[in-house]
């Protein structure tokens, strides 16, 4: 009898221990993206931050956040961002080795700046959209972002996309201006997941390839197959198969009627 009960005993231990090991796998995060309720608020004020991860079961706490002053306190899927002082403060996340794009939020004391124009603030907040009900044929635009109706002309100081691909290491870290042409449609993941990317304005032949194209953060763009200018920092971290991500923060559609320089800076 006693044998029997140790027997039964020792196959119990056996299936708790096979299940135990079997709810214990755990899922690699594969990003984070942070979308700020708004880019301007009051001192003292709480400042919504939705944050979006993949997988999106993967919850992120106070320690992943950095901040260049004010204070984040991560709740769920949002963190409230506060300052007790005027000034504009950025606001990143980051675990393992996957960072988020970086959100700009400007602190004012007055409520009358809340209404003033934000057309100088250069942020890389990508999910807030308004959209312009006029005609039914304009585009919608993030809040951050400078989009014209009609191309302008391609500003001479503007880089290449070719010169940074030749070189991407003399760029990372710099705000920068680069022209390339955008494709149609976007690139897909290995989990069939829609990204950004941009071509040299000479084109490119494969839209899979890091080596001949350059891959988009930031600002969501709302045009494609053109010639167009995309102002924001080029960084280098490991996303999927790209080493470099160019994070943006503003564009247009502009016209190019000549050769860009293959080294201008």
């Amino acid at each position: 009898m006693k044998k029997m009960i140790s027997l039964c005993l020792a196959c119990t231990l056996v299936l708790l221990t096979a299940c135990s090991n079997g709810n214990n796998k755990k899922e690699t995060l594969k990003s984070i993206q942070l979308d700020p309720e708004a880019n301007k608020v009051l001192v003292d004020t709480d400042a919504d931050i939705h944050i979006d991860t993949d997988p999106d079961n993967i919850q992120l706490n106070d320690k992943d956040f950095t901040s260049s002053g004010g204070n984040v306190k991560v709740n769920k899927d949002n963190a409230e961002f506060t300052a007790s002082e005027e000034g504009t403060y950025t606001i990143s996340a980051k675990r393992g080795n996957i960072t988020s794009n970086t959100v700009t939020i400007t602190v004012v004391s007055d409520e009358s700046d809340l209404a003033a124009a934000n057309d100088e603030q250069t942020t890389t907040n990508d999910n807030s959209q308004t959209t312009d009900t006029s005609t039914a044929s304009n585009s919608t635009q993030t809040s951050n972002t400078t989009q014209t109706q009609n191309p302008g002309e391609a500003s001479p100081d503007a880089i290449d996309v070719a010169t940074i691909l030749s070189d991407p290491d003399d760029y990372v870290g710099q705000t920068i201006t680069i022209i390339g042409s955008l494709p149609q449609t976007p690139a897909y993941d290995s989990n069939n997941q829609p990204y950004e990317i941009i071509y040299p304005t000479a084109g490119g032949s494969n839209i899979n390839d890091p080596r001949d194209r350059l891959r988009l953060e930031g600002a969501k763009l709302t045009i494609g197959c053109c010639i167009a200018e995309l102002t924001g920092t080029l960084e280098k971290k490991q996303v999927g198969n790209d080493q470099y991500v160019f994070d943006v923060s503003s564009y247009e559609e502009v016209l190019d009627e000549s050769p860009r320089p293959l080294n201008s800076k």
